[in-house]
């Protein structure tokens, strides 16, 4: 039995090996089983541009742009432009009807259903395939036919979800975000980010499937990824790498792909060259990099594990977001304290006044939380804390922290020890300051 998803890789494979006619007559069994499959003839393309086909590759490009962009399937609907824009640069009207159906003010956005992809383990019939007696030419012509005809299809839906950050831009913006984006297509096992490098762009997967790992133990190079850890499995339309981008700091897991995959990178640069253009882009990333942030915060944040998916989304509208500019003091020793924070971006610093010295107590990164002796000690602040760069932070007031911990009993008891463990950081770090004051004291009257 041939299944899709093996005929699906020997494709690849044979595309990859240089045997476009092997590939061939497997996608168009593919596609003459399953006329849903975009993807299968998206490859039907690919494979007749590598034969030097480009009239008839450049069809099916355009006929899958339509079709995937109709069809509520808009990533796909980009690679099938973005490869169009390589060879034949006449893609106006397409990326026209693209930006109209799915950038910011289109009717047609909405909750909508579409059609699942076909079961990769379903068995692909024989009378599927491309008789032998054909030759390359002949498979050619029969390949391009089964890629363009809509015979099979299902009509279009009434409305289309939504692209995260594209659809938030109208119809020139999209474009122009759209022409940045830069289309990236892997061979399976090949990364797309690696753990340890810097952020310089985020990603999103507009076709195959990607596997998320950290290395075994943590730090060093992983001289046996077979023993990494896998984190999760991610398919068509997950977001990568925009924390990196947006902290700064580096990579905290590598993402490689399981099948040939085409991705689509967001480039730190031409991002930022996009909106000191447009406003509007600007806007729209800010809105995006914080909904990010928050999902993250959502789904790993110890504050929200006791909560299911809706509980969590209640709890996170309680916050109120605010932007901290560097050097700004969000907290002041000795004042009351008015709620909890989480820091949602950006990095802050914890310090104290002991005797007239002011002493650094920590630096607290993405998703940490401040505030919290003060509400659960029921007294005044025990430090000044103070934005190291621009950071925004979520703000839950006294009074619904004091509701939220006195009805979960394990958040109380999470911010008890948190604060319990702090406090005892606090006066160890007093003291080796306090010892270090004294022996810096001494050396002077040495010196005397």
């Amino acid at each position: 039995m041939v299944t899709r998803k093996l005929l699906s890789q020997d494709a690849n494979q044979r595309i990859r090996g240089g045997d476009n006619e092997g590939a061939l007559r497997g996608l168009v069994a593919l596609v003459r089983s399953a006329p849903h499959d975009l993807d299968a003839r998206l490859r039907i393309g690919d494979a007749l541009l590598i034969a030097g086909d480009s009239a008839q590759a450049i069809q099916v490009y355009a006929f899958v742009a339509r079709e995937a962009s109709l069809s509520g399937h808009p990533l796909k609907a980009i690679v099938a432009l973005k490869i169009l824009a390589r060879i034949d640069p006449a893609i106006n009207e397409l990326l026209a009807q693209l930006a109209q159906r799915y950038a910011a003010g289109s009717p047609a956005l909405g909750k909508t259903v579409r059609l699942s992809p076909p079961a990769p383990d379903a068995e692909v019939p024989t009378a599927a395939f491309v008789p032998n007696e054909l030759d390359y030419a002949q498979v050619r012509a029969v390949a391009a036919q089964a890629a363009t005809l809509r015979d099979g299809l299902p009509g279009y839906p009434a409305n289309v979800a939504a692209i995260p950050l594209l659809s938030d831009l109208p119809p020139e913006a999209f474009a122009r975000m759209l022409a940045a984006v830069e289309l990236k297509r892997l061979p399976a096992g090949e990364a797309i980010l690696r753990e340890g490098e810097p952020g310089d762009a985020f990603y999103m997967i507009a076709r195959g499937t990607a596997r998320v790992t950290r290395r075994a133990g943590g730090g060093g190079t992983s001289v046996t990824p077979e023993n990494d850890v896998l984190l999760a499995t991610l398919g068509e339309g997950s977001i990568v790498g925009e924390m990196a981008l947006v902290s700064g700091a580096p990579r905290a897991a590598t993402v490689s792909v399981v099948d040939d995959s085409d991705v689509l990178s967001f480039g730190r640069e031409a991002l930022g060259a996009v909106a000191r253009e447009l406003d509007v882009v600007g806007q729209a990333l800010e809105r995006f990099t914080r909904d990010r942030l928050v999902q993250n915060l959502l789904a790993t944040h110890a504050i929200f594990k006791p909560f299911d998916r809706s509980q969590r989304l209640q709890l996170a509208s309680r916050f109120s977001a605010h932007d901290a500019p560097a050097g700004a003091v969000i907290i002041r020793e000795g004042e009351v304290g008015r709620g909890l924070f989480l820091l949602l971006s950006g990095q802050v610093e914890v310090s104290r006044n002991d005797a007239g010295q002011r002493v650094t107590l920590a630096t607290l990164d993405t998703g940490d939380v401040f505030g919290e002796i003060a509400l659960i000690e029921q007294g005044t602040t025990t430090a000044t804390v103070t934005a190291l760069r621009n950071s925004t932070v979520l703000f839950l007031s006294r009074e619904l922290f004091d509701r939220l911990v006195q009805g979960v009993p394990e958040l109380r008891a999470f911010f008890e020890n948190l604060a319990q463990d702090r406090l005892m950081d606090t006066n160890l770090t007093l003291s080796a300051a306090r010892d270090s004051a004294e022996e810096l004291h001494e050396d002077d009257l040495v010196l005397v």
